[in-house]
């Protein structure tokens, strides 16, 4: 009987996601995941939705995660794919006017790219890489900045030439 539980959420969160309502399937997704972490299906319902809301780096941790428990599963190993590619875009600057204002404003929303635009240190940084490319490099070496400008890529917010 258990088994049946958290595949109604996993399937009610695939209803939501066809509807369109994103954040009542993130929900199922989530609670299909937590009554079993194993069940891949979880996993996939949960980047899908988070794929479709246009957050590639949460959506490539969750296909990744899902990866832990069923390595060789095609869909995860699909949303990785799918996940990847959109952030590359978007590091090489390949989005289109509309798609990089949208991608900005979503990230501004996100309180760890707020945290990070507002650190002081981070502030210094960004305005090396522009300004001291020396500087920058030097930087480039603390894997807590580079993890930081990463995530700034990943947003749109910052855009490698």
């Amino acid at each position: 009987m258990a088994g049946c539980c958290f595949q109604a959420y996993s399937n009610r969160a695939a209803c939501y996601t066809k509807l369109g309502a994103l954040p009542e399937g993130l929900k199922d997704a989530e609670k299909c995941i937590e009554l079993d972490p194993t069940f891949s299906k979880g996993y996939t319902r949960k980047g899908a939705v988070q794929f479709f809301m246009k957050e590639y780096d949460k959506a490539l941790e969750t296909y990744q995660e899902g990866l832990k428990h069923d390595p060789h599963n095609q869909e995860l190993l699909d949303g990785v794919r799918r996940c990847v590619e959109q952030l590359n875009k978007a590091s090489r600057g390949d989005l289109s006017p509309e798609e990089l204002k949208e991608r900005q404003a979503k990230a501004m929303q996100d309180p760890e790219i707020q945290n990070i635009l507002s650190d002081p240190v981070m502030r210094q940084v960004l305005v090396d890489f522009q300004e001291n490319p020396k500087a920058a490099q030097e930087h480039m070496k603390n894997p807590m900045v580079t993890s930081k400008i990463q995530k700034l890529v990943q947003a749109g917010i910052v855009q490698m030439r």
